[in-house]
């Protein structure tokens, strides 16, 4: 059983920016969401338009700063999206603390070093020149190869590779193709998300780079020599060799031709295919992507 009470504290603890309007000795069952509210418990409100009766008897609400809404126990929070998840994470998540922080089946070279509380999931392949930072997490299935350097508090989910050479080649007589074989590796930040099944190849002499913060959803593909900022968004895309995208843009959906650059925070739309440089702070989308507006910053 939790109390809002408690949860105040750990807000307080947090150094959350919040204004409590509740009665501290309420208890909190489990969460909910606002669409499906189950009694007693704790949910989210971030728009006066989630409203609806079924939220009259609501145990604690977190709403959004400047939403009014007639709740006699509530948490107000200029960033309520962030409380409410770290709520859900500290008092109604079970930790097995007695997981084994290597799984099953999993295979780690002699070469590889681990920082303090690493964890690896079942059936990974974790070979080579690999360093990986404290607090982060590889999940199922994943394979890291070769030279890679990851940040600390990092999460790989499974199915992801990370560090295989790219797709290169040079051309003889008669039109065949020699694959080159790659020696560079891939160094990624701090805090970094790489979701299920994306492919992060290394460099073919340089480090394929990817900047702290930045979060990557699921079959994305950053080929070699690639250079991502800090805190970019990279979502369903491919991003072919040698492209640079810079701190804060945003690639949802699209593809980008080798050795093309997106700005800083640029926004690249669903569908997109970029085939020339992007400049900082534009919206783009279209085939080829063309300048739409300024992003609204």
């Amino acid at each position: 059983m939790t109390t809002a009470a408690q949860i105040e504290a750990f807000l307080i603890q947090e150094k959350q920016k919040f204004r409590m309007q509740a009665d501290g000795n309420v208890a909190v069952e489990g969460f909910s969401s606002s669409e499906h509210y189950r009694e007693g418990t704790l949910t989210w409100i971030k728009s006066a338009e989630r409203w609806h009766d079924g939220l009259r008897g609501i145990a604690l609400g977190i709403v959004q700063e400047g939403v009014e809404l007639p709740l006699p126990n509530q948490i107000l929070c200029k960033n309520s999206k962030a409380v409410f998840f770290s709520l859900i994470e500290r008092f109604f998540t079970v930790h097995d603390e007695d997981e084994a922080l290597i799984g099953q089946h999993t295979v780690i070279g002699k070469h590889v070093k681990l920082g303090k509380n690493v964890r690896i999931g079942h059936n990974c392949s974790i070979m080579g020149e690999v360093e990986i930072g404290d607090d982060t997490v590889i999940s199922d299935n994943v394979v890291i190869k070769n030279r890679v350097r990851i940040g600390k508090r990092c999460t790989v989910q499974a199915l992801s590779m990370i560090g295989e050479d790219g797709f290169g080649a040079y051309e003889e007589e008669n039109h065949h193709r020699v694959m080159i074989r790659h020696y560079g590796g891939v160094t990624i930040g701090d805090d970094v998300f790489v979701s299920s099944h994306v492919s992060i190849q290394r460099g073919t002499i340089d480090d394929t780079y990817i900047g702290s913060g930045t979060k990557i959803a699921p079959c994305t593909l950053v080929a070699h020599n690639s250079r991502v900022g800090e805190n970019a968004v990279l979502i369903c895309s491919h991003l072919y060799g040698s492209v640079s995208v810079g701190d804060n843009a945003w690639i949802a959906g699209s593809i980008v031709k080798n050795q093309c650059k997106v700005g800083d925070n640029a926004l690249v739309g669903i569908g997109s295919a970029v085939l020339s440089d992007i400049a900082a702070g534009q919206v783009v989308a279209g085939v080829p992507a063309k300048a739409l507006r300024d992003r609204v910053k």
